[in-house]
Parts: structure tokens; C-alpha cells; sequence
């Protein structure tokens, strides 16, 4: 797997982190002027997700001291996908962060629900994206086209599980995808499969260390141990 940089130190973005399986990290404008079509999708929003089984994570409700960027960074590599919200009332400012997230959210491999008001109007880069467009008024419309998008998600889940069970099935093994695969799925939906399934990756690794260059065997085998020993107790 490629290497990811962190935009803070500009080394390698590794180490643990704490991961939320079925969790969704929430993007949008917070603070005081917070428009009330901006509270209605959100609204929405939340209580979707909680319906469908997940928390809510939104950088403004957690504390910590550390440096803001980085609690955003470790929130959305704890999550499984994310959901931004904008409107035409969201400021400039706003809107550049809520867009640096979701650029995050890609580059770290987490899907996102784009969900915008009907008079918003989103980037250049991003006129030809998909978006869930919230009629104001009609939240039963909202509610239903977040349902299918979180469904649509879920199907992911399973997707990169089979995509793991391939890259452990391959003439040459490769554990580290797998095990990124295999996180994924954890992640998404909190598939139990693909958490037994990383347990086993460690087992060929601590048996078999041909599957693996030998520099990063140690690296992925500390990955993950980390992941296994913080993620909740089922």
C-alpha cells in the first residue's frame, strides 16, 4: 500500500488511533450565526445516522488540548465515512474547511455524503459530483435520499471485505491490503467477519514473514495489534 503523508509534520501518518466502527464524521459550519436550514439538515442528518446504527462525530464536541487539524485528522481516520453539510448562508471560510475535510476524508479512504441546500452552490471541482439536495420544508425527502446514500455504504463494507479475502487468496499474498481492506469493512459496518479475519493476518504474519518485505513487516504487524487492542469490545 502507498505511504500517507500527514499535512501537519509532513512524515509518515502512522500510530494509533481510536477507531469508531459505524461512525459517521459530520462536516459543517458550528459556532455562533449557524443558519437554521443548516440545523434542519443536520438534524436530519443525525437522526438518520443514529436510526442506521451509528454515532455521530463532529470535531466541535470533542475536547483535547493537541492542535485542532490533528483531532480532525484522527476523528476521520476513527470513522467509517463522513457526511458534509453546506448551504448558502455556510461562510467562505466555513465552506474551504468543510472541502479540506472532504479532501481528507478521500485521501484516508472514507466515503462521503455530500448534502447541500437547493440554492447552494458548490465549487467548480465539484459541480459534476453526486449531492443529496435538501428542499427546505421537506424533510421526509432528506431523510429517505440519506437512508439510500448510508445504504449504499453499507454495501461497501461487504464489497471491501471480498476485496481483503482476494489479496489473502492471490498467488502473492498481500497482507498489508488485506488488512487495510479488512479495516475498512470493521470501520463501515462493524463487520465481525473482517475483525476475525485481521486477527488471522497477524497470525501469518508472526508465522510466515515472506508475504511481506521484511521493513515493513514490523510496521504492519504493530498496526495491527494497535487496531485490535483499541477497538471496542463487541
Amino acid at each position: 500500500m502507498s505511504l500517507l503523508f500527514s499535512p501537519l509534520s509532513e512524515g509518515i501518518l502512522e500510530g494509533p488511533f481510536k477507531p469508531h466502527p459505524r461512525s459517521v464524521f459530520i462536516m459543517l459550519h458550528s459556532g455562533q450565526e449557524v443558519s437554521g436550514l443548516e440545523e434542519s439538515i443536520d438534524e436530519v442528518v443525525c437522526k438518520c445516522a443514529v436510526r442506521m446504527k451509528h454515532s455521530i462525530k463532529k470535531a466541535s464536541r470533542q475536547s483535547g488540548t493537541k492542535d485542532y487539524l490533528e483531532k480532525i485528522i484522527q476523528l476521520i481516520r476513527g470513522c467509517g465515512f463522513g457526511v458534509a453539510i453546506f448551504s448558502e448562508f455556510t461562510p467562505a471560510a466555513t465552506l474551504a474547511n468543510i472541502f479540506f475535510e472532504i479532501g481528507l476524508c478521500s485521501v484516508l479512504g472514507k466515503p462521503v455524503v455530500l448534502v447541500k441546500s437547493a440554492r447552494a452552490k458548490p465549487p467548480s471541482d465539484f459541480v459534476r459530483t453526486e449531492w443529496i439536495t435538501f428542499e427546505e420544508g421537506n424533510r421526509k425527502r432528506l431523510a429517505h435520499d440519506l437512508e439510500k446514500a448510508i445504504t449504499s455504504i453499507h454495501d461497501l463494507a461487504d464489497y471491501y471485505e471480498n476485496l481483503g479475502d482476494l489479496a489473502l487468496e492471490a498467488d502473492e499474498v498481500d497482507l498489508e491490503l488485506a488488512f487495510e481492506r479488512y479495516r475498512q469493512a470493521v470501520l463501515i459496518a462493524g463487520k465481525s467477519a473482517a475483525r476475525r479475519k485481521i486477527k488471522k493476518i497477524l497470525t501469518k504474519l508472526v508465522e510466515e514473514t515472506s508475504y511481506v518485505l521484511p521493513a515493513s513487516t514490523s510496521r504492519l504487524r504493530r498496526s495491527i495489534k494497535e487496531f485490535d487492542k483499541l477497538l471496542p469490545r463487541i
